[in-house]
């Protein structure tokens, strides 16, 4: 992942063709219309590499990374952070679980802020967005991999 892309909020006109996905609350769930869904958990832990550094969060957060794959194709790379003292952590260590099993179970009082939008380097697309739960903050970056212009939106 790349440090400090520029972000916005208006959706880039240049990938457009993936707009139905990329604007979907859950990629889990269109992701999961769309063929065999499942999730490759790469890392858990503390770290201090993210894109999120115009957040002004501590310099060590807690990170999950995980690999998107459809069909056994990866086509997204993603990575959820918050606080070293979150309680989002516990809800982190879930394992090859999807993360969006989780966020839009409705067990959980959530928030979500605007999502933004950038185009790093390797991708596609990337997205981002943070979502609240009683004033704590998880913060989720997703990337777009080159492989998902072989799918198509449901």
């Amino acid at each position: 992942m790349q440090r400090m892309l520029h972000w916005h909020t208006d959706y880039p006109t240049h990938a457009e063709w993936l707009r139905p996905i990329a604007i979907a609350p859950s990629l889990t769930q269109i992701l999961s219309q769309l063929g065999t869904f499942s999730v490759q958990l790469d890392t858990l832990g503390e770290t201090n590499q993210h894109d999120f550094a115009d957040f002004r969060l501590p310099e060590t957060v807690f990170s999950r990374r995980v690999t998107l794959s459809l069909d056994n194709i990866p086509v997204v790379h993603a990575q959820s952070i918050c606080t070293a003292d979150s309680k989002w952590r516990e809800i982190l260590h879930c394992g090859n679980t999807p993360l969006g099993t989780i966020l839009f179970s409705g067990s959980l009082k959530l928030t979500r802020s605007e999502m933004q939008f950038a185009t790093p380097e390797h991708y596609l697309l990337a997205r981002r967005s943070s979502f609240d739960w009683d004033g704590d903050k998880l913060y989720l970056a997703e990337y777009f991999l080159p492989a998902i212009a072989n799918i198509k939106a449901a």
